[in-house]
């Protein structure tokens, strides 16, 4: 099944090959005369190695008397997020007890913000809501 799999992806990958007009590797005899004509292309196949896995934090017993930050991820530069608020509100009415903050991280989606995780941490936060929502 694995060797037909592969030998499957590799027949997709010369058919996608071919029909954007692009060539497969020609012999090496052939390849030195027309070295200025080939193209390098990636193999789509997919690896067998796995991704090195890292654990979920523990789960918190309670939320009760915990300080939880609601970070807006800032997707797509979209300053506060009305759905981020409205869960915010929802924890004032329904756990009073659990202290949110409401936090907008700087920069885009993927670029890192060392101050806000700095702060996070410095009070003691018990988790975190990170939101990409609009």
């Amino acid at each position: 099944m694995k060797r037909k799999l592969l030998l499957s992806n590799c027949l997709l990958g010369v058919a996608v090959l071919i029909l954007s007009g692009i060539a497969p590797a020609q012999s090496s005899r052939n390849a030195a005369a027309s070295k200025d004509k080939l193209s390098t292309v990636l193999n789509p196949a997919i690896t067998e190695k796995l991704a090195v896995r890292v654990p979920l934090a523990p789960r918190l017993d309670t939320l009760e008397g915990k300080t939880i930050y609601i970070v807006d991820m800032n997707y797509e530069g979209m300053i506060g997020t009305p759905v981020l608020g409205e869960m915010q509100a929802w924890f004032a009415k329904n756990m009073p007890s659990v202290k949110t903050i409401l936090k907008l991280k700087g920069g885009s989606y993927i670029s890192d913000d060392p101050a806000l995780w700095k702060e996070i941490a410095a009070n003691k936060a018990n988790g975190v809501i990170l939101g990409v929502a609009g």
